[in-house]
Parts: structure tokens; C-alpha cells; sequence
């Protein structure tokens, strides 16, 4: 019997990808996706949920299986306003969880970022900080949280400043002349790939997966 999956954030950078990757892995059998509109072309195994977002109870008994991923994330020029941009970061990744853990989902893994504190002085950091706390407080057996710099791929949206950046990151840590640490950007194929690498062999305890750790 194959395994069950959830995802949420289909439509992201990291989420798309991670969703071909389990297109392709032949130990999941089911893919629950969660999205605002229907994604065309996509095979059997993947099962379309629509929603909102707005009433988390009405999405309950859809959220079933042996794995979440959480890989909602937005932007400040998608959401200018910050209670908005909670809403969708802390409240559709933490709201899908707590369902998660409550219908006996034992794995979650989460896309954060590096940097994340709920300390941090800088919105963005301080808010993936706290929905990092938030996913440890649900207490999952098994909990992954990922902590990427720079994200190397190709967005639907145009965004040229961001794709600037990744043309000298690349350039610059191809001279070698940035080390191979925490910072080091990474492509999203390569989350995509470490994020189901442990399925089926997942460890309990949690889990702070940053450059190193994704690579391997």
C-alpha cells in the first residue's frame, strides 16, 4: 500500500516542485493537494481539494494521510498588508497542521527560512520564527523544518531584482568566493528531493534541516 500525502502550497516555488517529485516517487500512492483553483494536467494520484482557506473545519475530513507538507509562504508585493501576510503564512500552515495532528498524521515537514527567530527584529524572520514555534507546540512525532537561504528556480511571477541576486549568487559561489554554509543558496529541485527522502524512514524528534543537511 503506497503512502498518503498532503500538501499545501502547491502553487510555490518550493511546493511545485515538491509536488513533481511526488508525481514521481513510487512509494506515494495519493497526493491531497489544497488549493485555491484547480491546476490543470495533473495525473490520478493527485486529488484536488478547493478552498479558501477561510473555514478550517470544513476541511477536516480531507485532511487525511501519512505525511504534511506545509509550503505556504507569500510576499510583501503579494500581501502589503502584515496582518494579511500572517494570515496566509502562519495561518494556513499552522491551521492545516493542527488538523493534521488531530486526524493522527504523525510526520509534518515545514518550509521556513533561514534566520528564523521569534526574536528577530525583521517581520519576515520573526514571523517564520514563530510558526516554527507554533509547529513544535502541535508536538508531532516526527517534524521537519527546513531553513533555506536563497532559493535558486524560476517563478511564474516576474521578479527581477530576486533574479539579479540568484545570477550573482550563483557567479559568486561558483568562483568560490562564498563558502559553502547556512547562506549558501540552493536550488529548489534539491528541498524538493531531501523534503522525501525520509518517507518511510522517518525519525522521530525534530528536525532543522538547513544547506548541509538538504544536500545530502
Amino acid at each position: 500500500m503506497g503512502k498518503t500525502v498532503v500538501l499545501v502550497g502547491a502553487t510555490g516555488l518550493i511546493g511545485n516542485a515538491l509536488l513533481h517529485e511526488l508525481i514521481q516517487e513510487t512509494k506515494v500512492s495519493e497526493i491531497r493537494i489544497f488549493v485555491r483553483r484547480k491546476i490543470d494536467g495533473l495525473p490520478e494520484k493527485v486529488k484536488q481539494i478547493i478552498t479558501d482557506f477561510s473555514d478550517f473545519s470544513s476541511l477536516k475530513e480531507q485532511v487525511h494521510g501519512d505525511v504534511i507538507y506545509c509550503c505556504v509562504g507569500t510576499t510583501r508585493k503579494k500581501t502589503p498588508d502584515l496582518n494579511d501576510y500572517r494570515n496566509i503564512d502562519f495561518g494556513i500552515n499552522i491551521g492545516m497542521a493542527k488538523l493534521a495532528k488531530e486526524n493522527g498524521i504523525s510526520t509534518v515537514h515545514l518550509i521556513s527560512a533561514m534566520g528564523a527567530s521569534t526574536t528577530a527584529r525583521i517581520f519576515y524572520s520573526k514571523l517564520k520564527g514563530e510558526i516554527e514555534e507554533a509547529l513544535k507546540e502541535l508536538q508531532f512525532p516526527n517534524c521537519y523544518i527546513y531553513q533555506p537561504s536563497m532559493l535558486i528556480g524560476t517563478r511564474s511571477e516576474s521578479r527581477p531584482l530576486e533574479f539579479v541576486a540568484q545570477k550573482l549568487m550563483l557567479v559568486f559561489e561558483g568562483l568560490r568566493l562564498l563558502p559553502k554554509n547556512e547562506y549558501h543558496s540552493i536550488r529548489v529541485g534539491t528541498i524538493a528531493k531531501s523534503m522525501i527522502k525520509t518517507l518511510g524512514k522517518e525519525v522521530e524528534g525534530i528536525h532543522i534541516q538547513r544547506y548541509q543537511e538538504m544536500i545530502q
